[in-house]
């Protein structure tokens, strides 16, 4: 197949262009939650519980107050936020509720910011579950194509249909191609979410006795 057929296949096959879409707005996906969820890494959720609960246990409410509105945690050249932050700013902000209302709207405070993080893992789960069914209507497209130039006795017909064999290889190969990265991320985030889970409760609770037994109250 000379050059020429291959400038042919790449303007004759829309569905690269869709897959190549796809494939971006993947990559987009996957950028984003990678960096969002170094926020849920242990070693930064420990370092920031462990500050926020020893002033808790000083007693001073309005310096672990203090701590929620400055923490950040940097990695490489990004500011990232655990999900723990307006959690413990609730518990504090909320420390003359009763135990049990003060624990349940801490778990409704966490369930929130959990479904931020799961915010664009829908749309790669279904690049993963779509890309490879587009790359099969390509290649039936491509096939089609190449059955056609079989139908016409002319002498360029042998080059109608390796083209078409080819957008029909291609498009296969750029559907799995979008879709094994996109499950696999998936599969990565939402299992980071899972581990991440039991942590971030006990942590919760953690906190919530610490603020019942501390005596000083925040100023709303």
């Amino acid at each position: 197949m000379n050059y020429e057929s291959y400038l042919d296949l790449m303007k004759g096959s829309f569905t690269i262009i869709i897959l190549a879409i796809c494939s971006i707005f993947a990559l987009k996906v996957v950028i984003e939650k990678y960096i969002v969820f170094q926020g849920i890494k242990e070693r930064y959720i420990n370092g920031f519980s462990l500050r926020v609960r020893q002033s808790l246990k000083d007693g001073d409410l309005q310096k672990g107050l203090a701590i929620t509105d400055s923490e950040t945690n940097k990695w490489l050249w990004f500011s990232i936020k655990s999900p723990l932050i307006s959690v413990y700013r609730y518990i504090i902000q909320h420390a003359h509720y009763d135990k049990e209302d003060l624990i349940q709207g801490s778990y409704t405070r966490l369930d929130k910011e959990l479904a931020k993080l799961e915010r664009g893992l829908v749309l790669l789960a279904t690049l993963g579950a779509v890309s490879p069914f587009i790359g099969l209507f390509g290649t039936v497209v491509g096939i089609i194509r190449a059955f056609s130039a079989l139908s016409v006795n002319e002498a360029s017909s042998y080059t109608n249909v390796m083209t078409g064999i080819a957008e029909a290889l291609v498009c296969t190969a750029a559907g799995i191609l979008v879709a094994i990265p996109a499950v696999m991320f998936y599969n990565y985030f939402i299992k980071q979410i899972k581990l991440s889970l039991p942590m971030m409760e006990e942590s919760v609770q953690e906190t919530v006795l610490l603020v019942k037994n501390s005596k000083q109250t925040v100023q709303q």
